[in-house]
């Protein structure tokens, strides 16, 4: 029998798995209690207009020369072109990692699940309504929009890319290498929503 416990400022999630003998099956039995959102924050949609989904991570409590490698081996492993780099400097080792290559949702889903990034954000395709990943755009209370600090390269161009996420961070000032095949979307999803996370 196995009974675990896990906090964190987004989420509670309670766990209990069991063998059960005469049946020769594992129960396992999850809860995941979510804070009640009470603060509005804009964010942008990982979804194209044409249902495909951009590749957008979430990393907490993890240093940037961590990650880094992590997003050098997804670019190797699934032939990824250039990661775009935010810091969100108003709080220790928390980034956001963009890849415009799009993909189906499944398979958008399966390369997530091989990242570090936080749990709740990997999920939140499957357990909220929305069916996409939202990324922080502006400020959340006190605290400041992220802010763009690299690039990393690639040498990978095998995947369509969202001309439309591309777009947006061209008006960032952000260089977006314009080799490849594009979707030649134009429409993105800006999406005001709310959080329950640490504002201040």
């Amino acid at each position: 029998m196995l009974f675990e416990t896990r906090f964190t400022d987004k989420f509670s999630q309670v766990s209990f798995k069991c063998k059960i003998p005469f049946v020769k099956r594992d129960f396992q039995f999850n809860i995941v209690l979510y804070k009640h959102p009470d603060k509005w924050v804009v964010g942008w949609s990982s979804r194209t207009e044409q249902g495909r989904y951009v590749l957008f991570h979430d990393y907490d409590n993890l240093q940037l020369e961590d990650i880094v490698p992590e997003l050098q081996f997804l670019q190797e492993k699934f032939h990824l072109s250039d990661y775009y780099v935010f810091e969100l400097s108003d709080r220790k080792n928390s980034y956001h990692a963009v890849c415009l290559d799009t993909f189906s949702l499944r398979e958008a889903f399966d390369i997530q699940q091989t990242t570090s990034c936080d749990l709740a954000f990997i999920r939140a395709v499957k357990d909220l309504h929305s069916k996409e990943w939202i990324l922080r755009l502006g400020r959340k209370g006190n605290r400041s929009s992220p802010t763009y600090i690299q690039t990393i390269k690639s040498p990978h161009c095998c995947h369509i890319k969202s001309s439309a996420h591309a777009g947006l961070l061209q008006k960032m000032g952000i260089l977006v290498d314009k080799t490849g095949t594009w979707d030649n979307c134009k429409n993105l999803s800006i999406i005001r929503y709310t959080t329950a996370n640490r504002t201040n």
